[in-house]
C-alpha cells in the first residue's frame, strides 16, 4: 500500500521506548524522517539509532513537552535544520493508578499537564509549519480508557485521555481548511517491558479471556493504525479516533464469554423443545 509519507518530516514525542518507539520506527520503514523526542536522552539516541539503520535520518531531542518554551525551541529546531514538520505525533504519556480519595492534587495535575498540556504544547507549536508547507497530520495517542471505565486507569488519567479527544475534535475543525488532518489511536492494554515487568503472574492471560480477539496489543498494532492515518490513504479522515482494542469496547454490561454462550445456548434448546412440540 503507498503512503505517500516517503521523504516526511515526523516528530514523535515520547518515542524513546515502548508505544512512541514503535511508531518512530513504522513511519521510519515507510519512508519518513523521524524526530524522536523523549525527557530521558539515551532512550531517545537508541531509537534515532534504529531510525537510521532502516536508512532514514533522525535526530533525538530531549524536551519535556509540559514545557512550552522547550517545546517550541524543539520545533524551531526541526525547521531551522529540515526545514518543518509534516507529521505529529503526540505519544507522550504518564500513568497513574491511585484512588480519588488518596490522590494528591499535584498528582492529578502532573498527569494532565503531560497529557493534555503536552498535547496542546505541541500541536500549537506545529500549526504554523504545518501551514507553510500546505498541510500535515496530527495524530493524537488517546486511549480506551478515555471513552470506558476500566480497572487499569486512574481517574486523573481517564480524564485526561477524554480531554485529549475532545481536543483532537476541536482541533479538527480549526485546522480543516489548511488541510491538516487531527486524528487520534485509542489503544487498550499493550504489551510493553514494563507492563510486563509490573503485572502480577497469569494476569494478562486472564485479561485475554475478556477480548473478544483473544489477545492483547503489542506496540507495532498501534504503529499501524498511525501510519495509516499519517499516510494519504486516511486523506478525507479527520476528527475521529481508532480503537485498537482487540474489541474490548463490545463488552456489554460486564457480560463474560461463557455467561454469554450460555445463556445462547439455553435459548437455541429452549426454541428447539418448542419447535418438537
Amino acid at each position: 500500500m503507498e503512503t505517500g509519507l516517503q521523504g516526511k518530516i515526523a516528530l514523535v514525542t515520547g518515542s524513546g521506548r515502548g508505544i512512541g518507539k514503535a511508531i518512530a520506527l513504522a513511519l521510519a520503514a515507510e519512508g519518513a524522517d523521524v524526530v524522536i523526542n523523549d525527557v530521558n536522552l539515551a532512550d531517545a539516541e537508541g531509537t534515532a539509532q534504529e531510525v537510521r539503520a532502516i536508512g532514514r535520518r533522525s535526530m533525538a531531542i530531549r524536551a519535556d513537552v509540559t514545557s512550552e518554551t522547550q517545546v517550541k525551541e524543539m520545533v524551531e529546531q526541526v525547521t531551522r535544520e529540515w526545514g518543518g514538520v509534516d507529521i505529529l505525533v503526540n505519544n507522550a504519556g504518564v500513568a497513574s493508578v491511585l484512588m480519588v480519595e488518596d490522590m494528591e492534587k499535584a498528582e492529578w495535575d502532573r498527569v494532565f499537564d503531560v497529557i493534555v498540556g503536552g498535547t496542546f504544547n505541541c500541536s500549537k507549536a506545529v500549526i504554523g509549519t504545518m501551514k507553510k508547507r500546505g498541510g500535515g497530520k496530527i495524530v493524537n495517542i488517546g486511549s480506551i480508557a478515555g471513552i470506558r471505565t476500566t480497572q487499569f486507569a486512574a481517574a486523573n488519567y481517564a480524564a485526561a485521555k477524554a480531554a485529549v479527544l475532545g481536543f483532537t475534535r476541536q482541533l479538527a475543525y480549526e485546522l480543516g481548511p489548511y488541510k491538516i488532518n487531527v486524528n487520534a489511536v485509542n489503544p487498550f492494554t499493550t504489551v510493553t517491558p514494563l507492563l510486563l515487568a509490573i503485572s502480577p503472574p497469569g494476569m494478562l492471560e486472564k485479561l485475554k479471556d475478556r477480548i473478544p480477539l483473544r489477545d492483547l496489543n503489542k506496540p507495532e498494532d498501534i504503529a499501524d493504525a498511525v501510519v495509516f492515518l499519517c499516510s494519504e490513504r486516511a486523506r478525507m479522515i479527520t476528527g475521529t479516533s481508532i480503537n485498537v482494542d482487540g474489541g474490548v469496547t463490545l463488552e456489554v454490561g460486564g457480560v463474560d464469554w461463557d455467561a454469554y454462550v450460555a445463556r445462547r445456548k439455553q435459548a437455541l434448546k429452549e426454541r428447539t423443545r418448542s419447535q418438537d412440540r
